[in-house]
């Protein structure tokens, strides 16, 4: 009796890892494209290593190693063809027959977001919301909203002191998101621990889990009823402010968009929540970073501050303002390069084969720019992993042409100049009213550290500053 136990269970296991292996080895026809290894690359995802890191460490090194620019790396349960070079990449995302992916709906963050919104639709659907997001970004005029978030936020900081300031960050775009995109106030300043504001970063924390990020048909075996029940939750809540907002209008975004009689009930409820999570995550982490490497470099610190002084006094920022910072408009380009916000765009598909640098890509292949890998690839960027926002002053070089914060081409991020015009507003002010620097025994001496982001998301976490108020005589 035991015995046949025993082979039943040997049987099983047995069966187990053929369908591993079957589930994780490359299809045959992506053999010519050179792969990261697999093991390290599975050891990394199940011990929590963050994107930037695992980039830095495993693809860039192996792609040099193999003197190529495209490679393969296993990533959200498929063998996707990665680009490290920005003259490749621009290529891709430019070429008419590459299209958004439609993604595996057993990953539980595409039951969040949905697929008909700005980010994952395809063709005239595309089309359609890009002209309806681009044309009620530009009817809203944000900048005094963020002016007031930034006030705020320097109210709450007093006279400064240890300042846990990545909480600070995201909590000042949460209530930007809200209250320019949706006309609704989060709170998140004055109420850090708001019952909404709680609510998203459980579900985020929940639908990250390492190993159903790795392996997505678990959805399908083992499913997480719970989480389900967390998204479906938090979508209702959001409806539920969607509803208010058309029976308030404001101006917003989401007042804007509703104006348009081309959009679906469906289009309202996934743009708004795609814009929720890719709208504050990204630009929180770029102004916990452009602090963070502010604070590491105090002469360049000192020198936007004297450019801030220079163009604003003690006026309040208008958008005219910044056409006349281009140092303090460098360092901010130069934070994102060096933690790059988001590390990857979307997957693309082509439906015939197309060529990637040296490499044919057989027909729905999943591709995707990595933006790390192009911001630390040395074969673009001198000295990449120094901190130098003169890199963006020089005029007549050629390595701002690899920056891809925003991505590249006709899909590139509608809200780049929404999301630099809050960075300017909160950075300027800053400097006008404190100093800052890194604590002596901060765990970010080494080097910036991200928290975790199953989605390639850099978000620095528990970084602590310590800022002093200026006094008159120091400016």
């Amino acid at each position: 009796m035991l015995l046949a136990v025993f082979n039943t269970v040997l049987l099983v296991l047995a069966t187990l890892c053929v369908f591993i292996y079957h589930l994780l080895r490359v299809p045959h026809h992506l053999r010519h494209i050179p792969k990261v290894p697999l093991w390290p690359l599975l050891l990394s995802y199940f011990s929590g290593e963050v994107e930037e890191q695992r980039v830095k460490r495993l693809v860039l090194p192996f792609a040099k190693q193999m003197r190529t620019e495209v490679v393969l790396v296993y990533c959200l349960g498929d063998w996707m063809v990665q680009i490290l070079e920005p003259k490749a990449a621009r290529r891709m995302l430019e070429d008419p027959k590459v299209w958004k992916k439609p993604q595996s709906k057993d990953m539980l963050l595409w039951r969040l977001i949905g697929n008909e919104n700005i980010f994952m639709s395809n063709g005239e659907m595309a089309k359609r919301h890009l002209r309806i997001t681009r044309d009620a970004l530009y009817k809203t005029s944000p900048i005094n909203t963020f002016i007031s978030l930034a006030e705020t936020t320097i109210s709450l900081m007093g006279d400064g002191g240890r300042i846990r300031w990545d909480d600070y960050a995201i909590r000042y775009t949460l209530d930007a998101f809200g209250l320019a995109v949706v006309g609704y106030n989060f709170d998140a300043l004055k109420n850090p621990h708001g019952s909404f504001v709680q609510q998203y970063h459980d579900v985020m924390t929940a639908i990250s889990n390492p190993l159903y990020v790795v392996l997505p048909l678990l959805e399908r075996w083992v499913p997480r009823v719970g989480v389900k029940r967390q998204i479906d939750r938090f979508v209702s809540d959001l409806c539920q402010i969607l509803d208010e907002k058309r029976a308030n209008p404001g101006d917003d975004v989401i007042t804007y968009m509703f104006q348009d009689p081309d959009m679906t009930e469906v289009e309202y409820r996934d743009n708004t929540i795609v814009m929720f999570v890719a709208g504050h995550d990204t630009t929180a982490g770029a102004i916990a970073s452009v602090v963070y490497y502010l604070a590491i470099n105090p002469e360049i610190q000192q020198r936007a501050r004297e450019e801030i002084l220079e163009v604003l006094g003690n006026a309040e920022p208008k958008n005219e303002h910044f056409v006349r910072t281009p140092y303090l408009n460098a360092v901010l380009r130069e934070a994102m390069r060096c933690n790059t916000p988001s590390n990857t765009t979307l997957p693309r598909i082509s439906d015939v084969p197309i060529r990637v640098g040296e490499y044919i890509i057989p027909p729905g292949t999943s591709m995707v720019l990595n933006i790390c890998a192009v911001h630390f690839n040395d074969s673009v960027w001198d000295n990449p992993s120094r901190f130098d926002p003169e890199r963006f002053l020089d005029e007549g070089g050629n390595e701002a042409a690899g920056f891809s914060t925003f991505s590249m081409g006709p899909r590139s991020c509608v809200a780049r100049l929404f999301s630099l015009t809050e960075q300017r507003v909160l950075i300027s002010m800053l400097l006008r009213e404190f100093r800052w620097t890194l604590p002596e025994d901060s765990a970010h001496s080494a080097h910036l550290k991200n928290g975790f982001s199953a989605f390639a998301l850099s978000i620095p976490e528990n970084l602590y500053i310590d800022f002093f108020r200026i006094k008159p005589t120091e400016e």
